[in-house]
């Protein structure tokens, strides 16, 4: 897989709040962190002191993508890689720099305030509900065009051999309902792999879910290697929430399988039922009906849908 050159100065940067999560490391080089002291430290709590009482100095805590923002022609903040005064303190060292707020996530109580942001105009989200709400223009979730598989499990064309299906997310209240959705899954033929991962620690519930519940995270590398083995991915959303998720981009990239109940995806141009079934607004789906889902051969997704998702073309929405 190709990475972004290094060795140039990268006229657009990402500041993100894990740079090594995910697929980021794929852009080494144009992605950064937010600080650069350690979390938690002395030196963050200083830095915490400064950004609540509106002190000055608070961007000497900043990391390293204060130097390459000098040269910068465009930079674009993820939420939870924003802190205040970061448009101001951009513009200053580099006044034709255009300066972007990006949210990744669904607003919420941990990054509402984010909507302060100085330029209102550059305030872009990939919640369509959350645009029409706050007044934010839109951006599509995206995916490396890079990682495309055009690999299909052999299930997809035998019918016969039994199809896999994996789920790794954390808890965020969801669990009673996998756990269920489990069952019926596991009715239809197909094995079930769900890892949820919980902060709960109420014995009760341990016990309750302990089929699905687990403490082990995966790095992202450990992730792809599990999806490898399977042909049916799992994508279950918070409540209220229309954006499309991580999952929905490793279905259409990795060439899988998808199981969603979030209905929104019925709108999207690269939905087919072939290849995405929607769980019902109430109650479950029947084994039979997963069953002829699962039996119908995938069909892989068109160039203009890969390309329309990638990294490269979500570049572009912003300019």
């Amino acid at each position: 897989m190709q990475t972004p050159d290094t060795t140039l100065t990268p006229d657009t940067i990402l500041i993100f709040e894990k740079p090594e999560a995910y697929f980021f490391p794929h852009y080494r080089g144009i992605v950064f962190a937010p600080f650069g002291v350690p979390q938690p430290s002395l030196r963050y709590l200083a830095y915490k002191v400064l950004h609540l009482l509106h002190l000055p100095g608070a961007h000497l805590f900043w990391g390293t993508w204060k130097v390459s923002a000098r040269t910068a022609r465009r930079v674009i903040i993820f939420d939870y890689g924003y802190q205040r005064g970061m448009e101001r303190y951009i513009r200053r060292i580099n006044p034709d720099c255009q300066v972007y707020l990006f949210f990744w996530n669904k607003v919420n109580p941990y990054n509402k305030g984010h909507l302060r942001f100085s330029d209102a105009a550059a305030v872009f989200s990939t919640d369509p509900e959350d645009c029409a709400k706050y007044d934010l223009k839109y951006n599509h979730i995206f995916y490396p065009r890079e990682y495309y598989t055009s690999d299909i499990n052999t299930s997809d064309h035998c019918p016969a051999l039994q199809h896999r299906l994996f789920f790794l997310g954390t808890d965020k209240g969801r669990a009673p309902y996998i756990a269920s959705l489990k069952h019926v899954l596991e009715e239809s033929g197909l094995l079930c792999d769900i890892r949820v991962v919980t902060s709960v620690k109420d014995p009760s519930y341990q016990e309750r879910y302990r089929e699905i519940l687990t403490g082990a995270r995966l790095s992202y590398n450990e992730y792809l290697i599990q999806l490898r083995s399977c042909n049916v991915l799992l994508d279950i959303t918070q409540e209220g929430q229309s954006a499309l998720t991580m999952r929905v981009m490793e279905a259409v990239y990795l060439s899988k399988k998808l199981i969603t109940n979030n209905r929104h995806v019925l709108t999207y141009d690269f939905y087919d039922p072939d290849n995405i079934f929607v769980l019902p607004e109430n109650g479950f789906p029947t084994p039979e009906e997963i069953q002829c889902f699962l039996q119908t051969p995938f069909r892989p997704y068109p160039g203009t849908v890969l390309d329309h998702y990638s990294f490269e073309h979500w570049l572009q929405a912003f300019t």
